[in-house]
């Protein structure tokens, strides 16, 4: 037996001694009593670049600390401005706490941070330049056109669940092999993406969530920010590790050539759209009044959770105020967001209620019209609503489709101004309670420039016992990769032969896939009927949340009160 299905018996059995009531309490008790001390745990950290232009520059001196790194030479800019083309500040030597910090990952790896350094770590931005000017006060002037690069530090999701999964922490591993295990066995995800970065394969998403069932097979588009070609090949694996069946129609690799000094996103529907000057918010305001206009103003991690109760209301949401460009007709609004853990905690209380009817149950739902379960997922408030107020009134834009809570996704959505008359544009992003979370919103009202794209099917498409898969993945038809267990696994590879044309310098990657998923679920007993017809209402899930949350709430303030 091969090393991957020996993992993934391994995992199942795990996961079906977890599911165990007895051993779930246990379970929770014990992750209850490891909280304490997870404030001194390590996570890891990696590097995403920004664009070299001044909106990026005055979005980030307003709310980062610059590392500058010159040769071997590094110092920190402090109080950093934009004035005209050229960025001022203050040199000074690092502090000690930073400066344990102040040499960045290099190729797309990960670096390491302790949580209790989490707000130095960060909020960190290394700016890497060829000159600069220095005064006698130490006041520095840095040409916008001597900036080589800019790194944004972020947080390495996938590293950093992989490692709660793996333990490998010092003292604290079997903490993290607590919290791993018992995420693990509450996750109801799809398949894991992971993308070779030169060195190592990384996790960076997930493919098609939320497709649940075969009529709600669809596209999704994974941006591959850290892919490293090797010799104009780039390579990545598609993986089933948890206790569900996978059905892959599609896995093309989408190679976007495009201006310097522009990021590239695609939309819900594959559409491509440049990204030069992204301008966050001027005003972030919560259904219930508060401000988050400083938290979403950067992707730093400091989220808006959709976890506000307020009455009278079914789903959470927010509203993001900006200026319009006088001549503006059209703009992006570019987010960052995932979903969190406790909708997959959810839904799997939500199926335990069928008992032993599970399977029976799901065998009905996958004859239903898509249309039919789109639209019951739609009133949950499982999607995360867009809507832009106009001459009349809050409009309807987009629908965004689940995205997985492993790993934060960046998103589009393009925005049609035309019935915009005032000199703002005004975004509501409406959610189920604690469905996601959100980290960072802009406005880009710049024109998409001329790109050029290139679909890419498997060279090779190996699976775990080395036969080849790519007729099953290279159109979409009635083939598919079919994964039934837990430990499968392909191996993609792809050959890009895009040009480079002079004005389209810079290279973004994108998986699209096409599939479905079915979860293998084994439940005991009767189902609550009546407690299920009452999910036929529109907006019962959004309750059901909250219902959950105020009793997890009770029980851990009675835990604490009775230690």
């Amino acid at each position: 037996m091969n090393a991957p299905l020996r993992s993934a018996r391994l995992r199942g059995s795990l996961l079906r001694l977890l599911r165990q009531p007895a051993v779930a309490r246990c379970c929770t008790w014990l992750l209850l009593a490891a909280l304490l001390p997870l404030h001194l745990s390590c996570n890891y950290y990696a590097t995403r670049s920004q664009p070299v232009n001044s909106p990026a520059l005055t979005t980030l001196a307003d709310s980062k600390v610059f590392l500058v790194h010159q040769g071997t030479v590094t110092w920190q800019l402090v109080n950093p401005r934009l004035d005209g083309e050229v960025l001022e500040g203050t040199m000074a030597e690092p502090y000690q706490q930073l400066a344990a910090y102040s040499r960045a990952p290099l190729d797309g790896s990960s670096g390491r941070y302790r949580s209790l350094d989490r707000k130095v770590v960060l909020n960190l931005v290394h700016v890497y330049i060829s000159e600069y000017e220095l005064s006698d006060a130490q006041l520095v002037r840095i040409p916008v056109s001597a900036i080589q690069r800019i790194d944004l530090v972020e947080k390495d999701t996938g590293r950093t669940t992989a490692s709660y999964l793996l333990g490998g922490l010092g003292v604290s591993a079997g903490v993290f092999v607590i919290v791993g295990i018992v995420a693990l066995a509450l996750k109801s995800s799809c398949p894991f993406v992971y993308a070779y970065d030169g060195s190592q394969y990384r996790f960076v998403g997930e493919a098609y969530a939320g497709a649940i069932f075969a009529p709600l097979e669809r596209d999704d588009y994974l941006p591959l920010p850290g892919i490293v070609p090797q010799q104009h090949a780039y390579q990545l694996k598609l993986t089933n590790e948890l206790q569900e069946r996978q059905h892959t129609n599609v896995a093309e690799l989408w190679v976007v050539a495009h201006p310097a000094n522009t990021r590239v996103l695609l939309d819900q529907r594959g559409g491509v759209h440049t990204i030069a000057q992204p301008v966050p918010a001027e005003s972030v305001v919560s259904g219930a009044g508060t401000s988050y206009t400083q938290q979403l103003a950067a992707p730093d991690h400091h989220t808006f959770l959709f976890n506000e109760d307020v009455a009278g209301t079914g789903a959470s949401s927010i509203t993001l105020t900006f200026a319009k460009p006088a001549q503006a007709r059209t703009a992006k609004l570019v987010l960052r967001a995932q979903n969190s853990l406790w909708l997959d905690y959810l839904y799997g209380e939500f199926a335990k209620k069928f008992g032993a009817y599970y399977t029976e149950w799901a065998r009905k739902e996958k004859q239903l019209p898509g249309a039919t379960i789109n639209q019951w997922m739609r009133e949950q408030g499982m999607p995360l609503q867009v809507y832009i107020e106009t001459t009349g009134g809050w409009q309807l834009v987009e629908h965004l489709p689940l995205v997985g809570p492993l790993a934060a996704r960046d998103l589009v959505v393009p925005l049609d101004l035309a019935n915009v008359t005032s000199s703002q544009v005004r975004v509501k992003l409406e959610g189920g309670f604690m469905f996601w979370e959100l980290d960072y919103a802009a406005l880009d009202s710049s024109p998409d420039q001329a790109t050029t794209l290139e679909k890419c099917q498997p060279h090779s498409a190996l699976d775990e016992q080395g036969q080849d898969q790519r007729d099953q993945l290279a159109a979409d038809d009635a083939q598919y990769l079919k994964q039934p267990r837990p430990g499968m696994e392909v191996t993609l590879r792809y050959r890009s032969q895009l040009a480079a044309p002079a004005a389209q310098p810079q290279r973004s990657v994108f998986l699209r896939t096409k599939g479905y998923y079915e979860h293998i679920r084994h439940f005991e007993g009767a189902p609550n009927l009546l407690e299920l017809y009452a999910f036929r209402k529109p907006g019962r899930f959004m309750e059901f949340s909250k219902e959950q949350y105020r009793r997890t709430a009770r029980q851990l303030n009675l835990t604490a009160l009775n230690h």
